[in-house]
This record gives structure tokens, sequence and C-alpha cells, in this order.
């Protein structure tokens, strides 16, 4: 999952934690999917491009190594991890800090199919796990992640959403 303005020319706008702040500015609440424990990694989406501009430029220089490349060219990047629990209720605190909601949202507990018909596919992903280490990006392509974590990124994403709501 991917914090950040994508630097793309089509869409600049992540998925599933965008969605999440929009669910929040709509519906006032903090949605928990199942138990409430689902965690997954996160990475900047300008140390992600990092990572492919790495890759691009290993394959440019004609860099076959058997560690990029092939059945062990599998490179998973993060910048830590969260629980989307926790992550939903920093976005429904920083909401209400910057007015956009009432203060001290409560949670509510969202089956899978209750978050699939409030925010899409991407809320499933909510009550999910998803876990990796960048280890082979960090040794095999000399990485490491330095943009800001998902956590300093949720009152962007916040003011963010709440502009492209306003002109929906």
């Amino acid at each position: 999952m991917s914090p950040g303005t994508g630097r793309g020319p089509v869409s600049g706008r992540g998925r599933q934690v965008y969605e999440l702040g929009k669910l929040v500015l709509q519906k006032g609440f903090i949605p928990v999917v199942g138990q409430g424990k689902a965690r997954w990694n996160n990475v900047h989406i300008e140390d992600l491009s990092d990572v492919y501009r790495l890759l691009v430029d290993k394959a440019a220089a004609h860099d076959t190594s058997a560690e990029l490349w092939g059945p062990k060219g599998y490179i998973f990047t993060e910048n830590g991890e969260h629980v989307w629990t926790d992550l939903a209720k920093a976005i429904g605190q920083e909401a209400a800090k910057q007015g956009l909601i009432k203060a001290d949202p409560k949670s509510d507990s969202l089956t899978k199919d209750e978050a699939l018909e409030q925010a899409g596919f991407e809320a499933v992903s909510w009550g999910l796990n998803s876990r990796g280490k960048a280890e082979r990006a960090r040794k095999h392509l000399g990485w490491a992640p330095s943009r800001n974590s998902i956590e300093h990124e949720v009152p962007t994403i916040l003011k963010l959403e709440h502009q492209r709501l306003a002109r929906v």
C-alpha cells in the first residue's frame, strides 16, 4: 500500500488508504473490518518508484545477476507496516482535528460484505494481512526508503480527499 501523491500522468491517488480516508470523511466513523487486527506493509509511492528506477538502471547496464532476475527476481518494498484499525483511528482523529468530521469519531465493525458495499474492493483489504520485508531490495539494489511514513502522510491524504470530494 502506497501513500503519497503519484508522479505519473494518469492518477496521483492511491487506493486503499485514500478510500479509507474517503469513508471516514463521508460516514464520520472509523471502520473496523473483521477482528480489527489485520496488518499490511506500506511504502511511500516515491520510495517504490525508486526501486523501479534502480531495476531499470541495472537492466540498462546489462546486469544479469541471478539475484535480480529470473526465479530469485522477486523484490518486495516496504517501510514498515500498520494495523488497519490503528491507521483508521489515526485518520479519524486527524479528520476531527482538521474539523472535517465531528470530534471523537466512533468505531463501527464491518463484515467483509459490508466493507465491500461501503468502499469497494479496497475495503476488503482492511481485514486482510499482507506482510513482507524489503530485504532483497536493500541488499541487491542498495535501496533504502527515505520518504514520509504512512502516519506522517495522513494529514495530506485527508486534505486531498476532502478537496477531491468537494469537486465531485
